[in-house]
């Protein structure tokens, strides 16, 4: 495989970084506030419609900004199970990321399994689990 030299790989992340922001423009409600953080984090508030995350200028900070996008998208207002709620927002930032083809990295897939998978076993002594978050986070239904 050749090697791109120093100047060329900084174009290209550029031009990714520029796409990935095109795309969150794309998905992010336009009466949705957004505060950026610099770490790759993010919160929702469905309800008032903002949420705090990452600028989404690679991947991984496009994933987690989608993720939080999900929350206000699907009217999470914590009247589900926690671990339905970010199984969902999970499962909506992958199938935009797929549809905007835009690889999925394994360790984000690895990631968001986890997190679901603490979730769940957050509330499984006063919760339903929801099936097909428990498939996702190879825990047994």
């Amino acid at each position: 495989m050749a090697r791109l030299s120093p100047e060329a790989l900084q174009q290209a992340r550029r031009a990714a970084a520029a796409r990935y922001l095109e795309i969150a423009a794309r998905y992010t409600p336009p009466d949705m506030t957004v505060t950026y953080r610099k770490r790759l984090t993010g919160c929702a508030w469905a309800r008032s419609r903002r949420i705090a995350a990452p600028r989404p200028s690679t991947r991984r900070a496009l994933h987690v900004y989608l993720h939080e996008v999900a929350h206000v998208v699907l009217e999470h207002f914590h009247d589900r199970p926690t671990h339905v709620q970010e199984f969902e927002a999970e499962q909506w930032a992958f199938a935009v990321m797929r549809a905007e083809k835009v690889p999925v990295p394994r360790a984000s897939l690895r990631r968001a399994k986890a997190y679901v998978a603490s979730t769940i076993l957050q509330e499984v002594s006063h919760t339903p689990i929801h099936p097909p978050a428990a498939r996702f986070a190879n825990l047994p239904c």
